[in-house]
């Protein structure tokens, strides 16, 4: 039961063609992907990180030649490398390589680290490598968690179904039952950043007896990527933003960044720097209204 509800979320992948362009830097071909089709239907994020009831496009989004590891957006692969800046690329491959699990197989969140750095080397603004970070994390979080059927349209729906879930966990339910609804809560918790709940569900699914080994093996699995892989890329992301929040003077532009640094921050525990830039944006007059609102219900949920 569980694993027939764990794929829903991937079963149908969102659409993509494919072109061959000349890499960038090294020899021969890399590919070029393209959406063609996709949705938002699957909901969003605490840090707005939207997903499609259908496989991401952030998966194929980044294109990584295979003669030299060069990673680069699709978007931007008709980029010119400087010949002064090659000795740095060929660095920041390496450096990004050398944190890779299997430096030869890499993972697609490795391979946004990689664009990150490259983008670093290329002096791109911290946006930039901010954003890279960002959806980094989301390919993390989307092998962890898959996509919740039936969508969560933000951190309040997730933490409503968080509060039936605690009711229904208080009845009689079957071992299976108990299984289904931890593992799924667990799920719901990670994608609203309800970190403490989160870990508890996990935790007590994992403490169960009636798991086969598969199952064990895709709660330990999203244990690991949600609290050691996704984490690291996050803090990643919060340096880039911090420094663009420093030195760019566009309020606008940066309002978006700020929102999205005080969620980090509130999902990697670090609670009076989230209050604090949480306060920012819900007082600007500039923020959207729905911006707004989303760090207003985030700043109650810390008791802010």
């Amino acid at each position: 039961m569980i694993w027939g509800l764990m794929m829903l979320g991937t079963a149908l992948a969102t659409g993509v063609t494919h072109e061959e362009v000349n890499c960038p830097h090294g020899e021969g071909k890399v590919r070029r992907y393209h959406k063609v089709s996709s949705n938002n239907l699957g909901g969003y994020d605490s840090d707005l990180a939207r997903y499609s009831t259908r496989s991401q496009f952030r998966e194929f989004a980044v294109s990584t030649c295979p003669s030299s590891y060069f990673s680069m957006l699709g978007t931007d692969l008709d980029v010119v490398i400087p010949l002064d800046k090659t000795v740095a690329v060929d660095h920041a491959i390496a450096a990004s390589r050398a944190t890779w699990v299997d430096p030869d197989n890499p993972e697609v969140w490795e391979r946004y680290d990689t664009a990150a750095r490259i983008s670093a080397a290329l002096g791109r603004d911290q946006l930039a490598i901010a954003d890279l970070y960002l959806q980094a994390s989301w390919t993390a979080r989307d092998k962890a968690v898959g996509i919740y059927v039936g969508g969560l349209n933000g951190p309040e729906a997730a933490k409503e179904i968080l509060d039936i879930g605690t009711t229904e966990l208080a009845k009689d339910l079957t071992p299976e039952a108990t299984k289904l609804l931890r593992y799924n809560l667990a799920r719901v918790a990670h994608r609203g950043g309800f970190i403490t709940a989160r870990d508890a569900h996990i935790n007590a699914f994992l403490e169960l007896s009636n798991l086969t080994p598969e199952e064990r093996q895709a709660g330990l699995r999203m244990r690991h990527i949600a609290t050691v892989i996704e984490p690291a890329l996050q803090m990643r992301a919060v340096t880039a933003l911090k420094e663009a929040l420093a030195v760019d003077g566009n309020e606008q532009r940066l309002l978006q960044a700020r929102y999205q640094l005080a969620d980090l921050q509130r999902r990697l525990g670090e609670e009076s720097a989230a209050k604090r830039d949480f306060h920012l944006v819900a007082q600007s007059s500039s923020a959207s209204d729905d911006v707004k609102a989303l760090a207003k219900f985030l700043l109650d949920v810390l008791g802010g």
